[in-house]
């Protein structure tokens, strides 16, 4: 995000947090109320209340020193306590407990491309997630077919 959005976006979260905004917030005990930007496709179709889970994509170094662009389910079940479009400035504000909120504002720190997906509200449930890539993708499908191939081979007399 540039400094510019950066600098609107704390300009309104000043301004809302004098007049009470915070207060209305209603932060779960233990959480604290995290601002984070949102493109306005997404900002559309999240509502106060929505369950959401947070991906990162970003650019990983590998093993043998190449980059290969990867995406990683960062956090999960994120409960949402308002969303704010003014001056274009677009943002969520999230209840995340300390640590989450550490991942979340590394991930923003970073420049990294943040984006959300919506959870069916009576999903809660935490999945255990890997990294994707394509790489990862297409190399999965041919360790499967060789996989197989041997499957095959061991059987044949």
């Amino acid at each position: 995000m540039k400094t510019l959005k950066m600098l609107a976006l704390a300009a309104v979260l000043s301004l809302g947090a004098g007049l009470g905004f915070a207060a209305e917030l209603a932060v779960p005990p233990g959480y604290r109320a995290v601002v984070v930007p949102v493109e306005k496709a997404e900002l559309a179709f999240i509502k106060p209340g929505s369950r959401l889970d947070m991906t990162v994509t970003f650019s990983a170094l590998l093993k043998d020193d190449r980059k290969e662009l990867v995406t990683a389910t960062m956090l999960q079940n994120l409960l949402v306590l308002a969303t704010l479009d003014k001056g274009g400035v677009r943002a969520l504000v999230l209840a995340l407990n300390p640590n989450e909120a550490q991942y979340a504002n590394l991930s923003m720190s970073e420049g990294y491309r943040i984006n959300f997906i919506i959870r069916n509200p009576g999903d809660r449930e935490l999945h255990p997630m890997e990294i994707a890539s394509f790489r990862r993708l297409i190399k999965g499908d041919k360790e499967e077919e060789q996989a197989a191939e041997k499957k095959e081979a061991a059987k044949a007399p």
